[in-house]
């Protein structure tokens, strides 16, 4: 999430860049993908390993466009405006043990750009509900696409589920303690106010 402000150190440079309806298109289209993926897998009759293959990509489809776009919709709802997009790795590598890490760096993760002079002008709460919007909504999405893969009998969906338990509780502190993180924005733009 790129907000004009510094929050702990250089990121990572921007692999492209879109317009707001564009990278609003493309994240729409990446999350009905993976949910489609999802159904023919629990629906689709073959090898266990591809119904596998078929949940685990639409889950990772689904992971990776959901984050930016929450913190738009909430955005958007208090009165931010965005100038666009960008795509890159991870903006926090170091909160990843090695392995996941390099995982992470590598995989094309949206981020949203606001207007400098939105954010200088919307309040604490507003800030704070925009920041805190994309860990919460992958938390939740990310959650409610492994309970369906559990739900649906998909070979391995209960795995995911509790995998991803483990991982959102995880990624909630982590986000909340590392300066970086959307949890830890949120509360600094509180405290500031």
């Amino acid at each position: 999430m790129t907000t004009g402000a510094s929050s702990g150190g250089p990121k990572p440079g921007l692999w492209t860049r879109m317009s707001v309806s564009k990278g609003n298109l493309v994240q729409l289209a990446g999350l009905v993908l993976g949910a489609l993926l999802m159904v023919i897998a629990a629906n689709f009759r073959a090898a266990e390993v591809v119904r596998v293959v078929l949940m685990l990509g639409g889950f990772l489809i689904i992971y990776d466009c959901c984050h930016a776009i929450s913190h738009w919709v909430i955005g958007r709802l208090v009165g931010i405006r965005f100038r666009g997009y960008g795509v890159r790795g991870t903006d926090h590598p170091e909160a990843y043990p090695p392995g996941i890490r390099q995982l992470m760096s590598a995989m094309p993760f949206f981020t949203a750009m606001t207007q400098k002079e939105s954010m200088s002008t919307a309040s604490p709460t507003a800030k704070a509900l925009m920041f805190a919007a994309g860990e919460t909504g992958t938390t939740v999405i990310s959650l409610l696409a492994a309970l369906y893969a559990w739900q649906s009998g998909i070979p391995g969906g209960g795995i995911l589920f509790w995998v991803m338990v483990v991982w959102n509780v995880v990624a909630t502190v982590a986000t909340t303690v590392t300066p970086k993180g959307d949890y830890a924005k949120a509360i600094r733009a509180l405290r500031a106010g």
